[in-house]
């Protein structure tokens, strides 16, 4: 009430100088009163009539739809200048809860690196936010959805062909239903005027292109006013780049794609790479023995173009027969067929995954199995080559330090 009392008070009493000017022009423009006394006196009261109606049209104009005093606009529109400076960064806040269900329960990006390997990383960008505006939801998991229009100041790598700079996009961050006891957190959002360097992931949505931000709920990359960095995280790796200028982050994301192409041109097949199990090309021998939930066929391997580790899966392949089952008892391997397949499972169990796997046909070339999930197949990248190009795809990341590849 008091707020509202201090608005009243400046808008509907108009200063004296404002008053005496305003008296004066209605009085110049009105004819001379002579020695009428009625319109002597009418003059003052119109004048003082018109202040108070202008007054109460300021108010109006003030009034949100619902008729409740709005506080007034004091910045000004958020302009496209390019320049490399953000908002302020205050305090950050506590850390999210259940940061134990971290790994399992949220998309586990904790290094650089992990936005290549375990998102379907698009690009990195150097974005300004131009406008943020909360939506409905449009899934039953989300309470509402905010938003974005970015300028791309500057794309690490992947600049989309004919993409000029500045560049202008759209991404949305959805606003989950929250629960501390599942570990679901909610999304840092972007601030409008804000400066980010943001992990994109981007994918086709009814033939429109619809970008998000990889790990907003953990970590997002902040620059201040100063022009420095500020992660939003807790992992030690990104939050080694608090204070240090953008262009050391954006030149360590160029570096990780400069050392591995593979990550840049054929992302899914670098990301199975890096599970550390064998690929090997193998030949099927007979159509298989039905277990109770499996069928298990007797294979041989013909090479091992890359040795697991034995770290993640203990699988280390030996060339030579061994028994490979497929979890159902429909085969998806063909008695005489050859493969190029990642082979999964222990020394005790290997096991056989269509989605991983691809036929070899007559010509040399590969063609990916369907996948009965009716996702991505690992080999759907490099369809049409032949088995010598994919060695030499992976020769090209062998400076890169994964211990798959070594």
């Amino acid at each position: 009430m008091n707020q509202f009392r201090r608005i009243k008070d400046q808008i509907m009493v108009p200063s004296e100088d404002a008053q005496k000017e305003l008296r004066e022009k209605i009085e110049a423009a009105w004819p001379a009163p002579g020695n009428n006394l009625w319109l002597r006196r009418a003059v003052p009261l119109a004048a003082c009539l018109l202040l108070v109606i202008g007054g109460v049209l300021v108010v109006q104009q003030r009034r949100g739809p619902s008729g409740i005093v709005q506080p007034p606009k004091t910045t000004a529109p958020v302009q496209g200048t390019g320049e490399i400076t953000g908002l302020p960064i205050g305090q950050p806040s506590s850390d999210t809860p259940c940061e134990i269900g971290i790994s399992a329960d949220r998309q586990p990006f904790v290094t650089l690196e992990s936005f290549f390997i375990y998102g379907d990383l698009k690009t990195f960008v150097l974005a300004r936010v131009m406008d943020t505006q909360l939506l409905p939801p449009e899934n039953s998991f989300e309470s509402s959805r905010q938003q974005s229009t970015l300028e791309v100041i500057g794309w690490a790598y992947n600049q989309p062909a004919g993409a000029q700079e500045p560049a202008m996009i759209t991404l949305t961050q959805p606003l989950y239903h929250g629960d501390v006891h599942t570990c679901v957190g909610e999304p840092m959002l972007l601030r409008r005027g804000g400066v980010y360097l943001l992990p994109l992931g981007c994918f086709d949505w009814e033939g429109a292109d619809y970008w998000y931000v990889m790990g907003d709920v953990d970590v997002l990359f902040e620059v201040d006013d100063r022009g420095l960095l500020y992660s939003h995280s807790s992992f030690a790796d990104f939050a080694a780049y608090d204070g240090r200028p953008h262009a050391a982050l954006m030149e360590d994301v160029r570096a990780i794609v400069r050392d591995n192409p593979l990550l840049v041109q054929y992302p899914r097949f670098a990301r199975v790479l890096n599970d550390e199990v064998p690929l090997a090309l193998i030949t099927v021998l007979d159509g298989g023995t039905k277990g109770s939930v499996h069928l298990t066929q007797r294979v041989r391997a013909e090479q091992i173009l890359v040795q697991g580790t034995g770290r993640s899966w203990q699988v280390r392949l030996s060339e030579g027969e061994f028994r490979l089952n497929t979890y159902g008892h429909e085969a998806k391997a063909l008695p005489g067929e050859r493969y190029l397949a990642f082979i999964y499972g222990s020394e005790m169990e290997y096991s056989f995954q269509p989605e991983n796997a691809a036929r070899i046909n007559a010509d040399g070339t590969i063609t990916p199995l369907a996948n009965e999930w009716g996702g991505w197949n690992a080999f759907d990248e490099l369809a049409g080559m032949t088995v010598v190009q994919v060695r030499e795809l992976m020769e090209k990341a062998e400076n890169y330090d994964q211990p798959g590849l070594r």
